[in-house]
């Protein structure tokens, strides 16, 4: 069980009314990652939503060349491994602790779960998990334009 305190300190949840929060908190851990942790692998099956609290984690990913890239450097307040709330579902990158971190982790299945008892949340959440992949493909976008305007060639 995760107090509604520490679900407050993370963006995705932050805004929630202390009920829905009570209700997330019910089903939520706070475990703690030794830095080089990986939490989760590129292509393999995602079963947990993961909000930090502390510490950095970084989201990489194997370029066709097999060199690891860093996508995103995750700091405190923000929630990665979305794709768990889909169902069956695999991750598109990896996520390593870049040091020793401490993370609420939900099951992606015990939240669908509540958002099929209670529309609502599941409304309200699932709007939010839109918001964050919105705001990741404008930052991969931006990044894949820089890589073109940095290498003409690629074109």
């Amino acid at each position: 069980m995760v107090e509604k305190e520490n679900l407050k300190k993370i963006v995705f949840l932050k805004d929630l009314p202390d009920p829905i929060l009570e209700r997330i908190g019910a089903i939520a851990q706070i475990e703690t990652f030794d830095e080089e942790s990986i939490l989760f692998r590129q292509n393999q099956g995602q079963t947990l939503l993961y909000m930090l609290l502390s510490g950095k984690v970084f989201l990489n990913c194997r370029s066709t060349s097999g060199e690891s890239l860093t996508l995103d450097e995750v700091s405190p307040g923000r929630t990665f491994g979305v794709s768990a709330l889909m169902g069956e579902s695999s991750g598109t990158f990896t996520a390593v602790c870049a040091e020793t971190s401490l993370i609420i982790t939900i099951s992606g299945e015990q939240m669908r779960q509540l958002f099929e008892e209670d529309f609502e949340i599941g409304h309200t959440l699932m709007l939010k998990v839109v918001g964050i992949f919105k705001s990741r493909m404008e930052m991969h976008t931006r990044q894949f334009l820089h890589s073109l305007a940095a290498h003409p060639e690629i074109i």
